[in-house]
């Protein structure tokens, strides 16, 4: 039998080959030229009209290009990781210590909280300033009330949850709580779909996720993550070389509130909220 046309990962996600890359590219490609021949022989009217119609080619062969190279992009790393382990817990005895730090810590993966943070708290401040003069001053101060909330919903979204190794607990911070697992009951790391467990040796066990929940706004079930999930295991194994053990550390596993991420999302909440209402009541009043 020949070589199937179309592949799909495990998860149901299309596989895209180099060869529906290409094709899918070039169909990409072939439309913007269309777009650009359209632009480069319209007439004056419909230059002055600003419709030759090379809208609609360029459209679809900027939105086939992109989509081509980033699930190209998407299914090579998905296939490089697809069978990789994560790294294993060395036992206690056979970890050697480099570095004598006090503590260290790592950021969940969240390029696309950075970004929805640029977008809508970047635009919001933006159009503040440039509208600075002429709209309402209460507006522009608006704007800025929600860019601040916007930013605050990406980072609790984002980088505020990490994962801290201290000489006696690895502490795995969500955005609201803290997850406090003594060192020595660290067991195994294995992968369950997009997020990461971590199997103790007193035989509980805890979930975590090692990216941004913004990616899974729109159900996430294609989606794929391998070298996160690895890169960020080779990082909380590696903090075990770095921060000597307690020679006492507890017994049990402590999930605790972050009262300051709490106030924050509060505040993120009813800020804007209050705002609206304040703008409201002077502006009728």
């Amino acid at each position: 039998m020949g070589r199937r046309s179309v592949e799909w990962h495990d998860n149901g996600a299309l596989v895209w080959t180099r060869r529906l890359t290409l094709i899918v590219s070039g169909v990409g490609l072939a439309l913007l030229g269309v777009a650009v021949v359209l632009w480069a022989t319209r007439t004056p009217a419909e230059a002055a009209r600003g419709d030759a119609g090379y809208g609609l080619p360029a459209t679809f062969g900027a939105v086939a290009l992109i989509v081509a190279v980033a699930g190209r992009i998407s299914s090579a790393s998905a296939l490089r990781y697809r069978n990789a382990s994560l790294p294993p817990v060395p036992a206690p005895s056979a970890v050697v210590h480099h570095v004598e730090a006090r503590s260290c810590s790592v950021h969940r993966r969240s390029g696309i909280a950075y970004l929805m943070m640029a977008i809508t708290g970047g635009g919001l401040v933006l159009a503040a300033l440039v509208n600075w003069d002429t709209q309402p001053r209460l507006g522009s101060l608006l704007e800025l009330v929600l860019a601040a909330a916007c930013a605050a919903g990406c980072y609790l979204a984002g980088p505020a949850a990490r994962f801290v190794m201290t000489p006696r607990h690895l502490h795995i911070d969500t955005a609201l709580h803290r997850i406090s697992v003594p060192r020595h009951l660290l067991g195994q790391f294995s992968r369950r779909g997009v997020e990461v467990r971590l199997d103790l040796t007193n035989g509980d066990h805890v979930y975590f996720r090692v990216d941004s929940p913004l990616w899974d706004l729109r159900g996430g079930q294609y989606r794929t993550n391998g070298r996160c999930q690895v890169r960020t295991v080779e990082r909380i194994v590696a903090m075990l070389g770095e921060v000597p053990p307690a020679t006492h550390t507890d017994d049990a596993v402590v999930t605790t509130t972050r009262v300051g991420m709490i106030a924050l999302a509060v505040g993120a909440g009813i800020l804007p909220a209050a705002a609206i209402v304040l703008i409201w009541r002077i502006r009728w009043e």
